[in-house]
């Protein structure tokens, strides 16, 4: 009962636990997902990484991971991300596994070591992509290892990627998307290499095809920044004031969408040497700047009072949860006292169960003595009997056998010296040598039944086999032995004691079943031997079968059960029988 009690409270502590770090799991991915990273990392400071199952830990490793990388810190990411991975891999999450890949491609390109490459990551993100066979995933990541080799300068695989990218695309008839992907063309073109036209021509093309505000105010943005690195700077100012017009319309414009394009209109003047213009620009950007300011100003005091409230909230949280805490741990408690209570008396009601079971054991265990020394006698009965009856055979074959042979000889010669005897005297020295000649045949064909017995070196199936065909010639009966996965031998007196069996089954068919057909079916399973004897004889009533009926039926069926196996006799007046033994392989 104490250890019950004592486990009882290690199963609530875990399920406390278990609560624990999973609401501490959750803290710190909302953390990250505010941009919160550093607090992220502080909250998963607090878990015990020990108490985590698979999945949490594997969550555990990713949020980590994700906080360093957002916060620049690549080379602490890194063997973070790859225990991440490797528990996903566990787990059979193979998106993302795949996520991860791409993440280990960046880290390991902002990290920059000559001993790690990330050739191998994004091989392994774009092969499960290519096996998902979902064409607008595998351009998403075409778009993303472009977007990466971008930022890191390498224009070349840059575009090898977005190019991998637009045919898919193209392919999709998807034209939002082309026009997104020209003006990335566009993009590369002006931020990265000095061919200026090339960018104009991607940024006037992907505005055939953009249909939002939003898309073309971008464009035209891009336009006026080539231009105005092209020194041509009224081009520029008009493909701003183009922009401007158009973000009015833009659903998600914001005040500093506007201090931002009349700060760059107010350069663009500036370096075109027009002061006036640029001062009125200047103006309007100071103008925005001040309704930002007061704008921010208003929202910082609407986040305190949101984080005050949101503050309140979750404390009143805290304490609800804690009270459900207690509410499900007595809960919990009584049920664990409860099933202790139905363990202690069910451990009572074993007892008393095993002292009967204990008392019945001792019984049976006696009982299989008296059966034991039952069967030690059977034992040496049939030994003797074997020895007695090659001792018979030896006699039958070696005296008997030898005095026919002799007798034969004689008459032989006494035959030939009365050559010149009647012919009716002739023809009995013929009739009484064909009648020598049978009594030895018959004495010979005896002598080999009785002495009939398994081989070593031939092992059971062959030994029963040619029983059969002796018998099956001495006895006017057809004896055929079928066998299924025989062909490994099993122990050699398994092997002796099944042969005497299956010979003294059909020698009791030849005695009293009076039948023309035996079949034997031999078949092999795994853990036991099945022998099957079936005839066509008179059959009989099984009922009647004694246990003191020396060597027959009763004799076999406890040599079996001896064995650990069993017999089932099917029998019936006029309908031949069936004796199906099945007897353990070891």
């Amino acid at each position: 009962m104490k250890k019950l009690l004592v486990f009882s409270g290690f199963l609530i502590f875990g399920l406390a636990s278990c609560f624990a770090q999973q609401h501490l799991l959750d803290e710190a991915e909302a953390s990250k997902e505010a941009d919160n990273y550093q607090l992220s990392l502080d909250i998963l400071s607090q878990i015990d990484t020990n108490s985590l199952s698979i999945p949490q830990k594997a969550r555990f490793y990713y949020l980590q991971s994700a906080n360093h990388k957002l916060k620049n810190e690549d080379s602490d990411a890194y063997p973070i991300l790859l225990r991440a991975r490797k528990l996903y891999t566990e787990l059979d999450s193979l998106e993302k596994v795949a996520t991860i890949n791409l993440e280990l491609f960046q880290v390991v390109r902002n990290i920059g070591s000559e001993h790690l490459n990330y050739d191998e990551y994004i091989d392994a993100y774009l092969d499960y992509h290519l096996s998902q066979n979902n064409p607008k995933n595998l351009r998403k990541a075409y778009i993303r290892i472009a977007a990466n080799f971008a930022k890191k300068k390498t224009v070349d695989s840059s575009f090898i990627y977005f190019r991998k990218a637009l045919q898919l695309i193209k392919q999709d008839k998807d034209t939002l998307a082309e026009a997104d992907m020209l003006n990335n063309f566009g993009v590369l073109y002006n931020e990265f290499t000095s061919n200026r036209d090339s960018a104009l021509y991607y940024f006037d093309l992907s505005r055939k095809f953009y249909k939002e505000p939003k898309d073309l105010q971008s464009s035209y943005l891009n336009t006026a920044s080539a231009y105005k690195k092209l020194g041509e700077y009224d081009k520029a100012i008009l493909n701003y004031i183009k922009a401007d017009s158009l973000l009015s319309l833009v659903k998600e414009y914001q005040i500093a969408d506007k201090q931002f394009l009349y700060d760059l209109i107010a350069k663009t003047y500036e370096l075109d040497e027009q002061p006036a213009k640029a001062l009125e620009y200047y103006k309007l950007t100071q103008a925005y700047q001040d309704s930002l300011n007061l704008q921010e100003q208003e929202k910082a005091i609407y986040d305190i009072q949101t984080k005050y409230e949101v503050q309140k909230k979750e404390n009143e949280n805290l304490q609800l949860k804690q009270s459900r805490f207690w509410l499900i741990s007595g809960v919990i408690l009584l049920v664990l006292l409860l099933i202790a209570t139905y363990l202690v008396y069910r451990n009572r009601m074993a007892k008393k169960q095993l002292e009967i079971k204990q008392s019945a054991l001792e019984k049976n265990q006696l009982e299989k003595q008296l059966k034991d020394q039952e069967l030690a006698g059977l034992d040496a009965m049939i030994e003797g009997q074997e020895k007695e009856r090659q001792r018979i055979a030896n006699d039958l074959h070696d005296n008997l056998g030898g005095l026919l042979a002799t007798l034969k000889l004689h008459f032989h010669n006494l035959k030939t010296k009365t050559d010149r005897l009647r012919d009716e005297q002739d023809e009995l020295f013929k009739a009484t040598n064909s009648l020598l000649d049978e009594t030895y045949q018959q004495v010979r064909n005896y002598a080999h039944q009785r002495n009939a017995g398994l081989k070593t070196s031939e092992g059971l199936v062959p030994s029963i086999k040619n029983f059969a065909s002796k018998v099956s010639v001495g006895n006017n009966l057809v004896v055929q032995v079928e066998d299924h996965d025989m062909e490994g031998r099993l122990e050699n007196s398994v092997e002796i004691t099944i042969f005497r069996i299956v010979q003294e089954l059909i020698t009791n068919v030849i005695k009293h079943a009076q039948a023309s057909e035996i079949i034997v079916h031999l078949t092999s399973f795994e853990d036991h031997i099945n022998i099957m004897v079936e005839d066509n004889g008179k059959g009989f009533d099984p009922s009647i079968i004694k246990d003191n009926d020396g060597m027959g039926l009763a004799s076999i069926i406890k040599r079996v059960e001896h064995l650990g196996g069993n017999v089932d006799i099917d029998s019936q007046s006029g309908s031949g029988t069936t004796v199906i033994l099945n007897i353990p392989r070891t």
